[in-house]
Parts: structure tokens; sequence; C-alpha cells
């Protein structure tokens, strides 16, 4: 008896929270380590066990095992790194990788992208990061203002803006008047 309180007491305390960063290059880096710095600073962040990883070890073996691993059990993963461009091979198969351990995990896959024009339109990178958020079953957040003027492609803001706007065609249709039809 004294055993099962015991486990029932341990199976309600939280356990930390686990946040995988994947960061590009140094410099982004920094950037991320200041966001995460202000996130603190406002309250806005809890206590987590943070686990970082460079792109360029994501592609050897043993590093790269380890943090598919970790990309598996995490809460959230961070992909920190510049809009522009594909993403390398490698790392898409690390995201594979880590994607076929993860099971049916909740969590959140964050996409913090350096983008030249801050309201550009969505970029391969961040689709992609998207799709496989879709893919695991995760949230996708990203830093991309609510008020940015273009909506992601394939996205329910982009059908809602779609839906909303009248053509010429559509507008042929609404102001036609109809015929009536001859009687017999």
């Amino acid at each position: 008896m004294v055993q099962q309180i015991a486990e029932k007491s341990e199976a309600r305390v939280p356990r930390e929270k686990c946040v995988v960063v994947v960061y590009e290059s140094p410099a982004i880096r920094e950037y991320v380590v200041r966001f995460f710095e202000r996130l603190a600073e406002e309250g806005k962040a809890s206590a987590a066990a943070m686990k970082w990883w460079p792109f360029r070890l994501l592609a050897q073996p043993a590093p790269g095992d380890d943090a598919a691993q970790a990309a598996a059990t995490a809460d959230v993963i961070v992909f920190a790194m510049n809009a522009s461009g594909d993403l390398p091979n490698e790392i898409k198969l690390w995201m594979e990788k880590w994607l076929n351990k993860r099971g049916e995990r909740e969590g959140a896959l964050v996409g913090l992208l350096n983008r030249e024009e801050p309201h550009e339109m969505a970029s391969f990178r961040e689709i992609y990061l998207r799709h496989i958020a879709r893919r695991a079953g995760m949230d996708y957040l990203s830093r991309g203002a609510p008020t940015a003027s273009k909506a992601i492609p394939d996205s329910i803001d982009s059908f809602s803006e779609r839906a909303g706007r009248v053509t010429s065609v559509l507008a042929n249709i609404l102001h036609k008047h109809p015929q009536a039809s001859p009687r017999l």
C-alpha cells in the first residue's frame, strides 16, 4: 500500500521539460541564447533542460544518433537557421531519423528563422519545418508576426485569404441577374 502511494506521488511530480536546439552557425546560436534570455527575463520561460546541437554534428554517426534520440524524446525542438535556401540533405535525413523514433509524443517544433525581409513569403525551410511538425503530430511555432502581410502557402490563413477574395469571374457570377425562363 505504501509503495502504491509513493508511486502515485512520484507520478504527479512534473518532470523537467526538455528542449533540443538545432542551430546552423555560432552567430545564430548566440541569437537564440539572447532569445531565451529575454523569455526568462519576461517570465515567459520555465526551467528546462537545454541540449544544443550544431548542424555540422548531425551528419556524424555518434553525435547525430545522440541528437536524434534527444529530439525523439524532447518536449520542444527548436530549429535556428537562416530562412533562405534548401536544407542540406544531411539535416533532412537526421530529421527523418528522430521523426521515426518519436512515436505519438506531443510537443512543439519551433522555427527561429533569420529572414532578410521581416514580412517576406514563407521560405522553403519554413514550409519543410511545418511539414515535419505535422508528420510528427507536433505544434509548429514561429516568430512570424501575426500581422504578417502574406500567408504561408497551403495554410489555413492562405485558404481563408483566397476564400475572401472576390475575383472578376466571381464578381460576374454574383452580379449577373438571372433571366426568367420562358413559360410554356
